[in-house]
This record gives C-alpha cells, sequence and structure tokens, in this order.
C-alpha cells in the first residue's frame, strides 16, 4: 500500500511539473530575427539579379522548414525581424498568411512593392497572443548613398503581450563597414552612411526610453560588436555613451557564428537581438539559439538557402 501511495505521488509531482513548465512556456516569446539573402517569391528570380540566389522550389521548402524550426526547442518564432526581403509575396511564401501577419518596410509600399531592391519587415506569428497596436517604421536609416542608392530603413511595430507593450524594431544596417572599429572616422564610404545611420537610430532609442516603453531590436547590424569587446564607437553612441550602464543587453553574448553558408568568413556575429537593459530580466537564461543548416541541405541548396541562420531568444514578459 506505502508503494502505491509513492507511487501515486509521483505521478502527481510529475503531472504538476508538467503542468507547471507549460503554464510557463505559455507566458514566454520566441523572438526571432533572420536575413533571408535576396528573398523574391517567385522560383528563378532574384531579388536584386546577379546576387546568385534563383531558387527552386526545393530551395523554398528547406527556407519554409527552418522557418518552422526557428527556435532552440524547434518550433516557430513568435515574431522575427526580417531582412533583405524582395517582395511581400515573399515574406508570405516562407511566413504563410495563414500562420501570420507580415509587416513590410513602409519603404517598399512608397517603392510601389514592384520588388527589384530589398527591405526589413516583420512577421507576427497568428495564435501567439500577440496584438499588433500600430506600425510606425524609422525611414531615418534610409540614408541615399553617392550614387543615389538608398540604405534600409527599419521596420518598427508596437506590439502587446498579456498587458504588456513593447517596441519590436528590424534592422538592417549598411554593409562593408563590420571589421572597422572606428566607423565614426573611418573614410570609407561605406562605413560614413553605418555612421550617419546612429543619429535616427539613437534618437528612435531615446524616444522609446523617454516614453518607458519597452524595445527589442533584432536583424543585420552588419557590426562584429564582440569582436570590439562591446566598445568602439557605435556601440557606445546606440548604448547611451556610458558603457558602465548601456541602454541594451546584447544576444548572443559569447556565441560563435557558425552558419555553415559562411564557412571561410568571419565566425564573429553580425545579427544581434539587443533588449532594452529596463527589461533584459525577460531573456529567459539559455534560450539564445543559432538555427545551423544541415551539411545535406548545404550541399543541397547552399546560400539559396541564405548566407545567415537564424537566430533567436525566448522572453518571458512577467
Amino acid at each position: 500500500m506505502d508503494l502505491e501511495k509513492i507511487g501515486m505521488r509521483l505521478i502527481l509531482l510529475a503531472v504538476l511539473a508538467l503542468i507547471t513548465a507549460t503554464t510557463a512556456q505559455a507566458d514566454q516569446l520566441v523572438i526571432g530575427a533572420w536575413n533571408i539573402a535576396d528573398l523574391h517569391h517567385e522560383e528563378g528570380v532574384e531579388a536584386r539579379p546577379g546576387i546568385g540566389t534563383r531558387r527552386s522550389s526545393g530551395d523554398f521548402d528547406t527556407i519554409i522548414r527552418y522557418s518552422d524550426l526557428f527556435g532552440r526547442e524547434g518550433g516557430p518564432a513568435d515574431v522575427v525581424a526580417l531582412q533583405e526581403i524582395g517582395t511581400e509575396e515573399g515574406a508570405y511564401r516562407i511566413f504563410p498568411q495563414s500562420e501570420y501577419d507580415v509587416l513590410m518596410s513602409s519603404r517598399y509600399h512608397a517603392d510601389g512593392g514592384s520588388g527589384g531592391d530589398i527591405y526589413t519587415a516583420i512577421a507576427v506569428r497568428k495564435g501567439s497572443g500577440i496584438t499588433i497596436i500600430r506600425q510606425e517604421d524609422l525611414m531615418g536609416l534610409a540614408i541615399a548613398d553617392s550614387e543615389g542608392y538608398s540604405t534600409r530603413a527599419g521596420t518598427a511595430a508596437l506590439l502587446e503581450f498579456n498587458g504588456t507593450r513593447f517596441w519590436f524594431l528590424s534592422v538592417h544596417l549598411k554593409s562593408s563597414c563590420s571589421h572597422v572599429e572606428n566607423a565614426d572616422t573611418s573614410l570609407r564610404d561605406d562605413c560614413q552612411l553605418l555612421w550617419q545611420q546612429m543619429d535616427p537610430l539613437v534618437g528612435w532609442i531615446e524616444a522609446q526610453r523617454s516614453e518607458g516603453l519597452p524595445f527589442i531590436i533584432a536583424g543585420d547590424f552588419n557590426r562584429r560588436f564582440r569582436q570590439f569587446q562591446n566598445e568602439g564607437p557605435v556601440w557606445e553612441i546606440i548604448n547611451g555613451g556610458d558603457l558602465n550602464e548601456p541602454w541594451m543587453s546584447q544576444h548572443p553574448e559569447t556565441i560563435t557564428r557558425k552558419c555553415p553558408t559562411r564557412k571561410g568568413n568571419s565566425t564573429q556575429p553580425i545579427d544581434w537581438i539587443l533588449v532594452d537593459a529596463s527589461v533584459a530580466h525577460w531573456f529567459v537564461e539559455g534560450s539564445f539559439w543559432e538555427r545551423r543548416f544541415s551539411n545535406d541541405d548545404v550541399q543541397t541548396s547552399g546560400r539559396r538557402i541564405s548566407d545567415h541562420c537564424p537566430i533567436s531568444i525566448a522572453i518571458d514578459l512577467e
């Protein structure tokens, strides 16, 4: 009889543990970021001709499979900062309209939605419990270079989950300056454009801080923050100038990028998820994940999957 009681007690404890874990996960969100290199919705068509991303139906199937395996636990992300999205149809091919709401950059719509360029976007999973309050993009990040080509605007959305509101900003900062620490004094055109993007970005951060609304900035920063030991002018300026009291916590913290489609390139991360320091406690310890492509998929599709792997964290807003 005593053994039966012990057995029933163990079963009861296991059930309670399962209920507790399920409840805890229900209060969490998986936050992701993914640069899906030059994504166009049509097979055999590139968002920007000559990039090398003419995808087959099989390539699209592979990309969709990874969108379903976003988080550490192998499930989809609840909200994703997207970069290099060529068309809204392309975003919905990977994140189906029956399952996601996609917010394309306002610049995409201003350009007529005709494709031929790449844009930032945000995908919000339906059924995640997230309410989209409004979209209010950071157009100041779009700066024209000497040839008239513009950098990418930021896509921003005010979201609400379980009564808590926060801003989510998808960014794709100027490329080709990731390895230059002193972007503020560099004579490289790319670095000068990147440095010009700091003013609107810092202005956006300051605006959210003054309103008291938490924020998350995610995407392709094209910056090797870890290589520079979280110092240097770019990291300093977006953190309020005082690195003893930074405005943001960064993820990954110490993880080496091992995305197999970038084999032979730097292992320094350039994709980041930055969380407002005032809600840094939202981060679920150990939840950062880089969803690396399998060798079989890389051999079949190569960089037509993307030259960036999806990254994600889990947050608990309680």
